[in-house]
């Protein structure tokens, strides 16, 4: 669901997957449960940050998703 749901959020706002980069948090990357191996700091494409939670079911890519794209939400808001 944190796949489909991201997917859709870049083509609503136009986001390019591999153009929109992040840095991991440190919630993020203290996710528990399955992870990507993620490191607090590590700058990743939200491309990249899709194959980190759908090949290892990554717990940690997960957040960081909802993270970066909450922010994107937020400022299409406020305009």
């Amino acid at each position: 669901m944190t796949c489909y749901l991201s997917l859709l959020i870049c083509k609503k706002y136009g986001v390019e997957l591999s153009d929109m980069t992040t840095r991991i948090s440190e919630k993020a990357a203290e996710t528990p449960g399955t992870t990507a191996e993620l490191e607090h700091g590590d700058v990743l494409s939200i491309r990249d940050l899709l194959y980190g939670l759908m090949l290892p079911s990554g717990n940690d890519a997960s957040v960081a998703l909802a993270e970066s794209l909450g922010k994107v939400i937020q400022r299409h808001r406020r305009k």
